[in-house]
């Protein structure tokens, strides 16, 4: 989805004309099936705009960082390959304000797991048994996550394979704007290793087992919390929260005013 990713950057240098605008969108090889029309189309898909005299406009770019929704997501398969491998677990939360206000919790079946992953994750074959399809899970979790900004440690995979999926069983992408706790991790606190479990044990964050979906993006989000108590005073919007979690540069702490919103833990 570079293409789409490189469309969506433009709405943040300026706002583009609705008809050049979906004109783009459908030109776009994993979208032209779709038939993505109307600003509506677009926010199912998770892409958070609106309509304003005939151009777009990205909403994350003057929201407030304490008034968006945040959705922490964390996913099981049954392999690392995109073509071969099965989504077999969803967890996630939704982030507002430094607290969690609604939470997203489901398996999903898969034909087979092998030993390794039941070794990883504790789930067997049994637990899937009477699971939902992973197309369903795709479905309720995409009316769960909505337009939120999706976050995720190590975003990439996890948003990637999600991607994939939904494409794999015809229905549209996601496109929702993404942030990396590990990146954002690196620029706002000093700590030896930045993986989720080893974030785990420096955090001293105990609730829940690791390796299962809807725990690990529990302790993200309390990542995602800590990391924001440290952002300092010219971080304000969303967009300039993504941008400076992104930025390809040395990393750079900020710890110069907590915003208040961000105090209390997860």
């Amino acid at each position: 989805m570079t293409a789409f990713n490189d469309l969506a950057e433009k709405l943040l240098i300026g706002d583009i004309g609705s008809k050049d605008f979906f004109s783009a969108v459908n030109s776009i090889d994993k979208l032209r099936d779709f038939g993505i029309s109307s600003v509506f189309d677009l926010q199912c898909l998770g892409l958070d705009v609106e309509e304003i005299d005939e151009f777009i406009k990205l909403k994350t770019k003057t929201r407030n960082i304490t008034e968006q929704r945040f959705c922490v997501v964390d996913i099981e398969t049954n392999g690392c390959a995109l073509k071969d491998a099965k989504i077999i677990e969803i967890g996630a939360v939704i982030v507002q304000n430094g607290e969690i206000i609604d939470e997203f919790n489901s398996l999903a079946y898969a034909g087979f797991l092998s030993d390794v992953v039941v070794k990883l994750t504790g789930i067997t074959q049994e637990m899937l048994e009477d699971a939902p399809s992973e197309a369903l899970v795709l479905e309720q979790f995409r009316g769960f996550i909505k337009d939120s900004v999706f976050v995720a440690h190590n975003v990439e995979f996890d948003y990637n394979f999600l991607s994939y999926a939904y494409l794999r069983h015809k229905m549209p992408p996601l496109l929702n704007r993404r942030l990396c706790t590990i990146s954002l991790g690196r620029k706002t606190f000093e700590a030896p290793r930045y993986g989720l479990q080893a974030l785990r044990e420096h955090f001293e964050i105990t609730e829940g087992v690791a390796h299962r979906a809807f725990w690990d993006a529990k302790s993200a989000a309390q990542i995602f919390n800590i990391s924001c108590k440290n952002l300092c005073e010219d971080i304000v919007t969303t967009e300039d929260l993504l941008l400076f979690a992104k930025e390809n540069r040395e990393k750079k702490i900020k710890a110069q005013r907590k915003l208040p919103i961000f105090e209390e833990e997860v």
